[in-house]
């Protein structure tokens, strides 16, 4: 949505806002939507730079072409642990991708998790 069409609704009275915002969502809980609706995104995009049909990916994971559509097209019914199984069966590597990633946030030396930020000195 553009600022003009923003404004337009403003002043017809209604209010603009985020989907986190109508349905009061914890910064955990917008993480967790966004998150899922990426992933189906990156399921596609692996099934198809691996040339790989609906239908074989479904077979690679057991499951259906039905239900790799569901997958790639953000269905809120595709779990996210049949997101990552579609996501491992299109890009093998993509496991120890992932095993490196849960090491260094397992690390102790790994990055901080939700440090606050320094506020900055105001010029003089």
């Amino acid at each position: 949505m553009n600022k003009e069409q923003k404004e337009r609704f403003a002043r017809g009275g209604w209010k603009v806002g985020t989907v986190a915002d109508l349905f009061e969502l914890t910064r955990a809980e917008e993480a967790l939507v966004e998150t899922k609706v990426k992933l189906g995104g990156i399921v596609r995009t692996l099934r198809q730079r691996s040339r790989m049909s609906q239908a074989e990916l479904a077979k690679r994971i057991g499951s259906s072409q039905p239900r790799v559509a569901k997958i790639e097209s953000d269905d809120p019914r595709a779990s996210i642990d049949l997101q990552l199984k579609a996501i491992y069966a299109a890009r093998p590597r993509a496991q120890q991708e992932f095993a490196a990633l849960m090491r260094r946030w397992a690390s102790p030396a790994g990055p901080a998790m939700g440090a606050p930020r320094r506020k900055r000195r105001a010029a003089a």
